[in-house]
Formats: structure tokens, sequence, C-alpha cells
């Protein structure tokens, strides 16, 4: 027998309701809510086999035989569990309706068997009206209030009168609880946000006005909005991501009846297709701080390379207790298709199950771990002990404050901000322990198993096997040590992740640890520089800011940077360069190449093109010795007034470069304006633009990207 997403299991008869082959909660809740009726009565439908009804019958009848007349003192937690009892009522209607109108015959012979049945619905039907067993405000509960509103409609007279007021009442006030007036869902989950959404967009379209009510005109007021939330949460390669207790798996498209005329849908729909339909949304980044989450993108790309867009979630606070996780302040990050910083999953839902636990608990997320430091004991304390207090959803470089208060002993301030042109992520983290004692943190950062990490000193590169690659640096309080651990032994689990129910995989953390102290501030900042093949792709989308020559023209506008551009590393950008100069029929560029011949070259190429009252080229030969690493200030006499430095890495090895560049930088310096900025190539190796990034910000210049 297989059940759900769950692995096949021997069947020897129905019975063993009890039974727990899988070590599983939600195993044992499918069998009890009697999930197997739909794939019988599909088999049926297709076979005409009435054995299979023959099936459905003795399931239907042990169970009923053998839990109908119990109440919820019965010791087995799904007989009488609140969602599995809905459920088994609506399997049970379904049966009921389906052998009457598509089984005739074997309905007839079978009719005492329907009646048992149709008392049994109507026992559930009153189990689900008693208040003391709705589970008001939660997706159990809407989902108690929609089967009962079903109730209400297939049976007649007083009673199923009042199981209809009843369920519109309860479903009124979930619709109003359920979401945030940012039309968020708090439960603390991507997934649950979609499910519910879709359980009330249901409720509408199967019930006439006149059953409903105000139902529907409540529903649209934040459908809307619901809309807008799942436009921005989708990865870019159409996937979920793991937060909370999210599967990461793709969702449907059911919402095109029911919206397909707001602009709202056709930004769904531009995000479910990967830029293939619909239009693209307006806006590239959002934040909600009152539902505890924040969405920041590089762009919205065209369908040529959706999927390389950078995508990142900051999830911020707890909204309620269902299906929370200890995820305050956690930071998803996926870019370049494929994921860097990564949530753990869902797993299972059984309590006791080490790993469950451990997806749980904040070890498993990208937050801090401080010593001697948990959270309060009353649960409700954790739905107020977080705030946004600023941010910022402009497109180039947005932001998230955020006040975390959620271990009662350490006040916890996070900035996440992302510089979108360098593809740039900065987390400023500070600490305050209120009692003044000392605790050590460890900053944790959760990597997939695929990417290879190799720590140099104080920083540390995340490599992937496409070639792209992330480097973490940490600026600020510097730690005692970074160690990597991945995996579980037995109970004790270091990193691990889901991406479906019941999957498991290893991953790695990233570990950076900080010495006892009662405040600590420390900067973390990954830059992200994608393989060529990822740039390609990317060079297709819509164009970030500073992603073309146009954008590096419309800033040297803007900022008068048209003095003097002194070009190193990449000869074939020259004559552009050049061109920009010339057509404002201001300043000038410099080239600097290795060799005369090289010089030469340039030379040529700018004369032929009429270039040559506009750029100019210089020869390194002379003034950096391969073996000595010596720079003479002779290969750079007239150089000054820079107002642009721009380096790339086409015409020069990194080693060359990285070598040149330490000797080359310090003599450039007198050389550059002080408000010059400097402009790097966006496939410079991460090492070697690290380099050039922490020289130009230790002297106050401004750094840039520029695509070749």
């Amino acid at each position: 027998m297989v059940l759900g997403p769950f692995k096949a299991v021997n069947f020897s008869g129905w019975g063993d309701w009890e039974q727990d082959p899988l070590k599983d909660r939600s195993w044992q809740w499918r069998l009890n809510w009697l999930s197997f009726l739909s794939y019988l009565m599909a088999y049926h439908r297709s076979s005409e086999n009435d054995a299979v009804l023959d099936c459905a019958r003795e399931a239907v009848a042990s169970w009923l035989d053998t839990y109908l007349e119990t109440d919820t003192t019965y010791p087995f937690e799904f007989i009488w569990h609140d969602h599995a009892t809905a459920l088994r009522a609506e399997q049970l209607v379904l049966l009921t309706y389906y052998c009457r109108r598509y089984a005739s015959d074997w309905a007839k012979s079978n009719a005492k068997f329907l009646a048992y049945v149709e008392r049994a619905v109507e026992i559930h039907g009153q189990w689900l009206a008693k208040d003391s067993f709705y589970s008001e405000h939660t997706n159990h509960g809407l989902e108690q209030a929609r089967v009962l509103l079903l109730l209400g409609t297939v049976f007649e007279g007083e009673q199923a009168l009042t199981w209809q007021q009843i369920a519109k009442q309860r479903i009124s006030s979930e619709l109003t609880f359920s979401f945030t007036d940012e039309g968020v869902h708090v439960e603390n989950s991507p997934a649950y946000h979609i499910f519910v959404f879709k359980v009330f967009l249901g409720i509408i379209k199967d019930y006439p006005d006149e059953v409903l009510g105000g139902l529907s005109s409540q529903f649209d007021v934040f459908a809307h909005k619901a809309l807008r939330f799942i436009t921005h949460i989708l990865r870019p390669d159409g996937l979920l991501p793991p937060i909370g207790d999210t599967e990461q798996l793709p969702t449907s498209n059911m919402y095109r009846d029911a919206f397909g005329d707001m602009a709202e849908y056709q930004h769904l729909l531009y995000a479910l297709t990967n830029g293939k339909q619909g239009e693209r949304p307006p806006e590239v980044n959002v934040v909600y701080p009152r539902s505890g989450y924040a969405v920041f993108r590089d762009l919205w790309p065209s369908q040529e390379g959706f999927r390389n867009a950078l995508h990142c979630i900051v999830k911020v606070g707890c909204s309620s207790r269902y299906h929370h996780q200890q995820d305050e302040g956690h930071i998803s990050l996926y870019a370049g298709g494929e994921d860097w910083l990564i949530d753990s999953g869902l797993y299972n839902y059984s309590g006791k199950d080490p790993i469950r636990r451990y997806m749980r608990s904040r070890a498993a997320h990208n937050i801090p771990l401080v010593s001697d430091a948990g959270y309060d004991a009353d649960f409700e304390h954790r739905l107020s002990a977080w705030e946004v207090t600023t941010f910022d959803e402009s497109s180039s470089s947005p932001f998230i404050d955020m006040t975390l208060n959620v271990l009662p002993q350490v006040a916890h301030k996070r900035r996440v901000a992302l510089n979108a042109a360098q593809q740039e992520l900065t987390v400023v983290e500070r600490f305050h322990c209120n009692d003044a004692q000392p605790r050590e943190v460890i900053l944790q950062w959760h990597f997939p198993q695929d990417k290879k990490i190799s720590l140099q000193g104080n920083r540390a590169i995340i490599s992937s096997a496409t070639g792209s690659q992330l480097l973490m640096e940490i600026q600020g309080a510097q730690p005692d040590s970074l160690s990597v651990v991945s995996g579980w032994k037995e109970e004790r689990v270091f990193s691990a992740f889901s991406t479906k129910a019941n999957q498991l995989e290893s991953s790695q953390l990233l570990q950076v640890v900080f010495a006892p102290s009662s405040s600590l501030e420390v900067t973390t900042r990954f830059h992200l520089t994608l393989s060529p093949q990822r740039r390609l792709a990317a060079s297709h989308t819509q164009s970030s800011n500073g992603d073309s020559l146009e954008a590096l023209a419309a800033l040297m506008d803007r900022t008068g940077l048209w003095q003097h551009t002194l070009l190193l590393g990449n000869n074939a950008l020259a004559s552009r360069l050049g061109r920009l100069h010339q057509d404002k029929s201001r300043g000038f560029v410099s080239v600097m190449t290795d060799s005369d011949n090289a010089r030469q070259h340039v030379e040529a190429q700018l004369e032929s093109k009429g270039l040559g009252l506009w750029a100019q080229s210089l020869s390194l030969t002379g003034a950096a010795d391969s073996e000595e690493g010596a720079v003479s200030e002779h290969a750079l006499r007239g150089l000054k007034g820079i107002s642009l430095l721009v380096i790339g890495t086409s015409d020069f090895s990194d080693e060359y470069l990285e070598a040149l560049l330490c000797k080359l930088l310090p003599i450039l310096l007198p050389r550059l304006a002080p408000t010059a900025q400097v402009w790097l190539a966006d496939n410079m190796n991460v090492s070697l633009k690290a380099l050039c990034q922490q020289w130009a910000e230790r002297h106050g210049f401004k750094v840039a990207e520029l695509a070749n």
C-alpha cells in the first residue's frame, strides 16, 4: 500500500489502523483520514471493476466499526484528530456520491452500507460543529470549517442550516486572522501561505453567493496582496524556498479563472512561467515589516537567463505558533541558477525525530547561536520579540534593519543589505548582553553539499562546480576561529538539508566563533562572482545598474567622471571607452598594456577609429619585472587626475595581474582624484576582486562592477 509521498508498505488487510510501519505521524494521519479512497474511486472509474469498491467498503466498515462510537478520550491521536476528522468526513461524502452517481448497481446492492456511511458523516458533522472540537485560527480549523460547510449543504433540515451558519462565521474569522494586513499568511511558511490561500479560493469557487453571504467580498480584499507575496517569494527556478515547514517544490497555477483580470495575477504568471507569460512585476524588492519577510532581487529578467537572477529572502520573525521554526533573522541566498546560503527545510512532522528537532532549531538556520541564552518559556513572548525598524525597497540598494529580542538575555540587531550591481550581500550584527554577562557568539552559515569551502584566515571562498564563487569576508570584530562541519551521526545533527518530506541530504555549516563578550559588532560581506557561462546567460536579461556601457556612461554623466579614465587589463574596451569620451568631447582614456607590441597594436586600433585624441596607450615594459615584481615610476609618467580606474582581466593572467596590482596600486594612489571611482570586471577572480575592493574602500574610493 502506498500513501501520498511515502514508500510502499506491506498490506495484510484492513484492521490495524494504529500501525506505524514507517515511524511517521504523517503516514498514520493519511491512513486514518482514509486518503486512499480517492485513489480507489479513480481506479474504479477507469477499470469499472466493482471489486475495487468492495475493497473500499471493507476499509470504511472496518474503521467505522472500530471507532465511530468512541470519542476524544480514545488514546490514539488520529481517530478524532481535528484535521483528520474533517478530511475523513469529506472522503465519506465523496465516496457516497460517487457510488450513487457512477456505480448505481453496486450502490443498490450495498444500500445498507451507504446508509451506515451517511450516519457516520452526520456524526462527523456533529463533532465538527462543536466549539470545543474546533481548532480556531489554524489551517486545521479552516479545513474543519470548510468541510462543515460542505456537510451543511449535502444534508437538509435545521441541523444542516445551523452547520452552514457556524461554518460561515468560522471561515470569516479564519480569513481575518490567517493573513496579515499585508496579505501574508501567519503560519510562518510560504507553502502554507499557498495552501491556505487555495483553500479559501476553493470555498469561494465552490459555493454561490447566496450560501457565502459576504465571504466573497471579504476574500477579494486581501487576494491582491496574497498573490503579490507568492510572486516575490517564488525562487527564480520556480520553486518555493524551504523556509519554515515548506518543501522546495513548484506550485501550480490555479488562479487564472478567479484573478485573470488582475494586474497581480499577470505579475504572478511572469514568475510562475520564468518570464514566458504575464507581465514583469513593477517592484524588484519587497519588505513586509509586520509579517516578517523581506525579498530582494537584482532584477526581474526576461525569459532568457531567468533562472540566473539573484534572490535573497530574509525571514525576520514568528507570527503564530503553527509551523514555526526558530528562524528569526534567517537569510537565504540563491543566484546564478544555484543555492548558496540555504535553510534546512521541513523533513517531517515527527517531534520525536532528532532530525526534525534539529530542523526547527536555531542550529538549522543562518542565525547566531549565543551561549547561555535561550527562548522564553512562554511562546507568546516570541510573537512580539522582533521588529523591523527601518527598510529600503529601492531597486539598487535594498536593506532591512531588525531588532531581535527572542533570546531575552541578548539584544540582537541585524541589518541585511544588497548591492545589486556588485552582487554583494552585507550582514551587520550588533549584540548586547542585557545582564552584562560575557557570552560566546557563533555566526552560522549553511551551504549546500555541492559547494567547496576554502578557509583563508578570516575569510572563506565558497566555490561551485559551475565556476561561480562566493567570497565571505569578516570586518569589525575578528573571530577566534572558522570551521566547517556537515552531516549527522546517530542523533547528533551537524548540518542537514531537506527539499522534500522524508528526504534528507547532508549540507555544510560554516561556523564563525567569537570569544565571550558582553557586546559585539561584526560585519559579514558575501560577494558573488558568476562563472562565464552564468554571466553569458545573464547578459541576455534586462540590464541592472552598472551592467552595460550605457549604464557606465549614465553614471559618468551623473558623477562627472569624464576627466581621465585609466583602463588596465582589457584592451578591447579601449575603443568603446574612448568613443564615450569622444561623444562627450570631454577627458580621455589611458590604456596600460604589458608590452610595446601590445601598446602599438592598441594605438593602431585607436587611430583607425579616429580616437587618437581621446585615448592613449602606455606600456608597462620595464615597469614590472616578472621576477622581482618591481614597478617603475617612469612607466606612469604623465598619469594624473584619474577620475575612473577600470580594472579588467581579459589581457592578463590572474597571477600576473595580482602581482602587478600589489605593486602598482600604491603608486597609482596619488594619481587618482579624491572623488575617483574604481570599476572592476564582473568576471574577476573572487580573491583578486577582494584585493581591489579592500584597497579602494580603505582609501575612500567608491567601487562598482562592469560587465565585460
